[in-house]
Parts: structure tokens; C-alpha cells; sequence
């Protein structure tokens, strides 16, 4: 089998309501999706998240994902066998350094085409399948900042619906305000669900240990990135001083970051995206220094199509040791998902397909609907 087309498509997908976090807001997905064809005529399919991602350093636009598609990476795949992942991984890291959103939608698309091939899910290319489903920390990909009593109206309903995990966006220019919608929130619901706080790295330190230890009050139990993704020694003395768990994300793109953020002693946890950190290649490395070192595992996507959710529910079937569950259906913030029978909005449950490959086909009247020329 040798890898003989790649196709690259843009594609610019309107969202329901826009996602408010503390660096900017999601207004529209601009995302690539990828098929790489072989010449039995078999094909798998990827996806590369692009912009808006505010608070990463040296995240690719569509045009520069296209272009580094086409200038570096078109000459690592076609022509070769996809059974030689590391192979191609080799090529790709010679031809060029990071880019691991791209790498990883390739990575991706190429798990989905050799499982197709072999009729098998992708988790079984992974050692096999330890859960069948798991729960969905919503709201959509996390409750956007805004009035208190509204994001504790959306938490009352979402548990009422069923949840049963929490995520909440802060940082906001007045601390104050975070502290009383987490108040608002666990007066509204009560004990039923765990909630989890993401900062997306807002926060000075000594701001952060303030917020933090007033939420505790209110049953905080995890925090994601209180502070800069540079800033370790501000992550360590965070998290020293605070009993919630902290959990890093924007620190910790490639395995190196990862190692650099447990020698400082920065973290409890590290959430793991195959989407944007080396596809389900780059997310079994990570999962095993994290998993070697005491570190709990947080699956998660960044805000995928239904192709990206496949891609981590391929994560999550195979990885033992996770704590907890992940966004739900992108319909909870899409207005369509790209795919074939999407996974319905404001699913709390989910089960994870046990389909060859991915388990997803794309929905080609929605691909051309929102393809980008």
C-alpha cells in the first residue's frame, strides 16, 4: 500500500454562539481537513485546528497550515508506505521542526487509512480498548465566561440534563467576578458535579493563588492553566500553595515540555489533545511520561469537528489511566458537524464507535457547503 494523494481542505465553520475565553473569543472554526489516499483507493481523514488559539505561541492560519502542507510535507507521504509511521514521523521532523497540529492531522489521517485497511478500529493499532464510553465534561467545550447568573442558569440546566463534570472559562479583569460565578454556580447545582476551572494561563501567580483558594470554598477541585505556559516557577508556586489540583495545558505541547514541567514540580495533571499535540502519536508519548511520573492523564480536544472527537475517543478507548472525561458533541457549538451521523448536542454519556478506522465518514454536502476556496 503507497500513500499516492494528499487533498488539503479549508474549511470555515460557523459556531451557535460564540466561545468567550480569557485571551479572546471563537467567532467561526477555521479548520483543515485532510485525505490521504492510497492507490488501493482507500483513504483516511485528519484534521488541523487553526486559528483562533490566543493564548499559543506559533499557532498556524489555514493559509500557513496549506502552505507547510505543500512546501514540507506533501514530499514526506506521497509515495510512501503509511504502515512506516516512524518513518514518516523521521522525515517530517527533518523537514521541519514543531508544527505539531499539522503533523498530527496527518498523523491522524494515517492511523485512520492503515485501520481501514486492516478493518479494524483505531484503537486496536493502540493495544486494544479498556472503556467503551465515558462522560462528558460540558458544557459544549467549557461554559464561557460572562454574567454570573447566567453561566450558573447554563450549569443548573446542564446538570439537570445529566452532567456530571464541570468546566468553567475564567480569567477575567476583575478576579472578583470569577470567585462569585463559581459561588453562583455551586449554589445553583448543589454537590452534583465536579467542577474543574480553566484560566488559560491569565493570571499572575500571586492573582491566581488568591482566585484559587476563595473557589476552594466553593468545591473547586481542578484548576487548568492558572498562569502564563513560560511561567513553571509561577505554575510550581501556584500549586504549592492551593489544594486543588492544577492541571496544565498550553505548557505542555511536545514531550519535552512535558518532562521540563514535572522537573519543576509545576503540575497534577496534563491535558492530553491528540488534535494539537502530535495526533495520537504525540499523545501516547505524552501519555507515558505522565502516567511514569504520577501525573494524571485529562483527555480533551481543543474545538474539533466530529473528525478530532474521533480521533480522541481513539485516545481514550486505549489509554488506561484518565481522570476525566472531555467535551461532548461539536454540535454544541457548531451549527453542523462534517460528519456522518454525528454524535447528537448535549450528549452527557457518550459511547465510543467501534467502527474500522476512526469510525467517522465525512458528510460531503457539509464539506462543500463550508469549504473555503
Amino acid at each position: 500500500m503507497i500513500i499516492k494523494n494528499v487533498e488539503v481542505i479549508p474549511l470555515r465553520l460557523p459556531v451557535k454562539e460564540p466561545l468567550v475565553e480569557s485571551g479572546g473569543i471563537f467567532s467561526e472554526l477555521d479548520h483543515v481537513v485532510l485525505k490521504i489516499s492510497a492507490d488501493n483507493s482507500i483513504e483516511g481523514i485528519g484534521e488541523i485546528e487553526a486559528y483562533p488559539s490566543f493564548e499559543r505561541p506559533g499557532v498556524e492560519t489555514q493559509a500557513g497550515i496549506i502552505a507547510i502542507i505543500e512546501s514540507h510535507f506533501l514530499q514526506c507521504l506521497l509515495g510512501q508506505d503509511p504502515f512506516n509511521l516512524e518513518n514518516i514521523w523521521q522525515r517530517m521532523d527533518q523537514a521541519v521542526e514543531g508544527y505539531l497540529r499539522v503533523k498530527g492531522g496527518i498523523d491522524s489521517a494515517l492511523y485512520d487509512l492503515i485501520a481501514k485497511f486492516l478493518g479494524q478500529p483505531v484503537y486496536n493499532l493502540l493495544g486494544g480498548r479498556v472503556r467503551d464510553e465515558y462522560p462528558v465534561e460540558g458544557v459544549g467545550y467549557g461554559i464561557s465566561i460572562g454574567p454570573p447568573e447566567k453561566v450558573a442558569q447554563i450549569a443548573r440546566d446542564a446538570v439537570n440534563a445529566g452532567y456530571t463534570e464541570l468546566e468553567l472559562k475564567g480569567g477575567d479583569s476583575n478576579p472578583d467576578s470569577d470567585i462569585q460565578r463559581v459561588q453562583r454556580v455551586r449554589e445553583a447545582i448543589g454537590k452534583k458535579a465536579t467542577l474543574k476551572v480553566d484560566f488559560n494561563g491569565f493570571y499572575d501567580p500571586k492573582t491566581a493563588i488568591y482566585v484559587i483558594r476563595e473557589m476552594e470554598r466553593f468545591g473547586v477541585e481542578w484548576v487548568e492553566q492558572p498562569v502564563k505556559y513560560w511561567d513553571l516557577e509561577g505554575l510550581a508556586r501556584v500549586r504549592n500553595s492551593v489544594n486543588a489540583r492544577i492541571v496544565v495545558d498550553e505548557s505542555v505541547e511536545s514531550t519535552q515540555d512535558l518532562v521540563k514541567v514535572i522537573r519543576a514540580q509545576a503540575t497534577d495533571g496534563v491535558h492530553i489533545k491528540p488534535t494539537i499535540k502530535g495526533g495520537l502519536t504525540g499523545a501516547r508519548k505524552l501519555a507515558a511520561i505522565a502516567e511514569a511520573s504520577g501525573v494524571a492523564i485529562i483527555p480533551g480536544t481543543s474545538a474539533p469537528t466530529g473528525v478530532g472527537i474521533a480521533v480522541a475517543q481513539a485516545f481514550i478507548a486505549s489509554t488506561r489511566q484518565i481522570a476525566r472525561g472531555m467535551h461532548g458533541s461539536p454540535l454544541d457549538l457548531l451549527l453542523e458537524d462534517i460528519v456522518d451521523s454525528p454524535i447528537p448536542p448535549g450528549a452527557t454519556r457518550i459511547k465510543i464507535p467501534n467502527k474500522p478506522g476512526l469510525g467517522v465518514s465525512l458528510n460531503e454536502k457539509v464539506i462543500s457547503k463550508y469549504r473555503v476556496d
